[in-house]
C-alpha cells in the first residue's frame, strides 16, 4: 500500500474524529491540534535533512485528505517558523490525551517510514516523541507503529517492544520498592534532588509530625487525625512522580504502609468506556494501590462534560479513600489551576485532600545542574563558552514561560537538540575525532535565542 494517497487517508482515517471528540469535550482549539500534528510532521521532515520526493508526496496527500487548504498549511507553517525552540515541548494538546498522541506519533511514524527504512535519526526521534507523550502507556505507542508499518511492504526491526501497561492490575504482582534503604537514606534521597526547596521542606514537616505521632501511640497518649492525602500541584517536568515514589517508601519506613509501594495511573487507566465499567477498573487500580500509594496524573483530566464517566471514578475513589484509609494513600496531581478547579469540583476531594504542596519551576541554576546531569549521565562535558551560552538559553526560557514550561523534560530535549547540534559541527569538520573532541559541548552547538543575543 504505498500510493502516498491511500497510505494518507488510512493513516489520518481517525484523526478528524479525534480531534473533534477534545475540542468537544475538553474544549481544545482546533488550530492547536492540527499545529501539533504540523509540528510533528516538520520535526520528522527536518530530522535527517530536508523532505526528500517521497515524504513530499505523503505531505500533500495527508494534507488533501485534512482539508488544509494553502492558506491554512501557510498559518501553521508560520507558527512553527516563529518558535524559538523545536522542542517536544510544543506538543501541549498531545501530552495531555493520549489518544491524540497515538494519532500524532503514527503519522510522524508514518512519514518516516514514507521514503524507505528508518534512519537512525529518525528512529531517536520517534521514541523521543514515545517517551514524551506516551511514557505510561507504551501499548499505543507499540499500536501506532504496527498501524503506520502495516501501511508499508516493508520488513525491519520494531522500535517500540510490546510491554503491559503499567496501569493495570498488573502493577499488584509488582515486588515491593527496594527496602534495602533506611528513612535516613530515603529521605537523603529525595534532598539530593535537584530544587524543590519548598517540597523538601513540606515532608520534612510532615515525617517529623508523623515520627512524634508515632512516639506519642508507643506512649499510650492521644493522637492527632491527619489525612496524608495529598495534591501535588505543578507544571511538567518538576520531579512529581519521583517525590512519591520516594514519598511512598518513607511512608513504609515510618509503619504507615506495609508495602509502600507506588502505582501510576491516569484518566485512561480509571475511566471506562460504557456505564458500570469506570467503576470496575477505579477499584481495580485502587486495589492493586493497598498497602501503598495510587498517583493520579493529570487528575483534574477526570472533570468531564454531563455524560462523560469521569466523575464516576472520582466517587469512586472517593468513596475507597474512606473505606481503606487505613490502607491506601493517594496522591493527585497536575497543573496548579487546573488541579485547583478539580479539588473544587467535589465536596468529597475538598475534604480528603487538605494539603497542597506545589513543585515550583527550576531556576536557571536548577535547569543547568539538570542539564550537567544529563551530560554525565551521556559522558560529554561542557566548555566554558557553552556554559555561558547554556545559562542565557535558560534565563531566556523562564522569562519567555507560560504556565505549562517543560522544566526537566525542557532539559532534556534541549540536551538531545544541542549534542545534535554538536554531532553535525563534528562530521562538518573531519571524520575521525579524539575523546575530548567527542565529549566536548562547545559554544556553538548552544543555539542562543535572538532576543538574548
Amino acid at each position: 500500500m504505498d500510493d502516498s494517497n491511500v497510505v494518507a487517508a488510512a493513516c489520518l482515517s481517525n484523526f478528524s474524529a479525534t480531534k473533534q471528540a477534545l475540542v468537544n469535550a475538553h474544549g481544545c482549539s482546533d488550530f492547536e491540534i492540527d499545529f501539533e500534528l504540523r509540528f510533528a510532521f516538520f520535526l520528522t521532515g527536518l530530522i535527517d535533512g530536508d523532505t526528500n520526493a517521497s515524504e513530499r508526496a505523503f505531505l500533500r496527500a495527508a494534507f488533501t485528505v485534512l482539508g488544509w487548504s494553502p492558506t491554512y498549511e501557510s498559518l501553521l507553517k508560520s507558527r512553527i517558523e516563529s518558535l524559538f525552540d523545536y522542542d517536544l515541548t510544543q506538543l501541549r494538546a498531545a501530552s495531555k490525551h493520549p489518544v491524540l498522541a497515538a494519532e500524532i506519533l503514527k503519522a510522524a511514524y508514518t512519514l518516516a517510514l514514507a521514503d524507505g527504512a528508518l534512519s537512525s535519526d529518525e528512529q531517536i526521534l520517534l521514541s523521543n516523541f514515545a517517551d514524551t507523550l506516551l511514557a505510561k502507556d507504551k501499548a499505543r505507542a507499540v499500536k501506532a507503529e504496527s498501524e503506520a508499518r502495516a501501511l508499508f511492504d516493508r520488513d525491519s526491526a520494531p522500535i517500540f517492544k510490546n510491554v503491559q501497561k503499567t496501569n493495570t492490575t498488573q502493577e499488584a504482582s509488582l515486588p515491593p520498592e527496594n527496602d534495602d534503604k533506611t528513612l535516613e537514606e530515603e529521605l537523603a534521597t529525595l534532598n539530593a534532588l535537584v530544587g524543590l526547596k519548598g517540597v523538601k521542606d513540606e515532608i520534612e514537616k510532615l515525617v517529623h509530625f508523623l515520627e512524634i505521632q508515632k512516639q506519642r501511640e508507643e506512649l499510650q497518649l492521644k493522637t492527632a487525625a491527619l489525612s496524608l492525602h495529598l495534591v501535588f500541584s505543578g507544571n511538567p517536568g518538576t520531579g512529581k512522580t519521583t517525590v512519591a515514589r520516594i514519598l511512598a517508601r518513607i511512608f513504609k519506613k515510618l509503619n504507615i504502609l506495609k508495602k509502600g509501594h507506588l502505582v501510576e495511573t491516569d484518566r485512561m487507566g480509571l475511566v471506562g468506556q460504557y456505564v458500570g465499567h469506570t467503576a470496575i477498573k477505579t477499584s481495580e487500580i485502587i486495589n492493586s494501590s493497598l498497602d501503598g500509594v495510587l498517583f493520579v496524573d493529570e487528575a483534574y483530566s477526570l472533570i468531564g462534560g454531563e455524560n462523560d464517566f469521569g466523575s464516576e471514578a472520582i466517587d469512586t475513589l472517593v468513596k475507597r479513600m474512606e473505606d481503606d484509609r487505613d490502607r491506601l494513600i493517594v496522591i493527585v496531581a497536575g497543573y496548579p489551576n487546573d488541579m485547583n478547579e478539580f479539588i473544587q469540583s467535589n465536596p468529597g476531594l475538598k475534604s480528603r485532600f487538605s494539603k497542597t504542596i506545589l513543585f515550583s519551576d527550576f531556576n536557571p541554576t536548577e535547569l543547568s545542574k539538570i542539564f550537567k546531569i544529563f551530560c554525565e549521565n551521556n559522558q560529554y562535558k561542557l566548555s566554558k563558552g557553552a556554559e555561558k551560552n547554556l545559562s542565557q538559553v535558560f534565563q531566556y526560557a523562564l522569562s519567555d514561560t507560560g504556565d505549562d514550561f517543560g522544566n526537566g523534560r525542557y532539559v532534556r530535549n534541549l540536551f538531545e537538540q544541542i549534542i545534535r547540534n554538536q554531532a553535525m559541527r563534528l562530521r562538518q569538520l573531519k571524520q575521525t575525532f579524539s575523546k575530548k573532541e567527542l565529549i566536548t559541548i562547545e559554544a556553538s552547538d548552544v543555539v542562543l535565542p535572538e532576543n538574548s543575543k
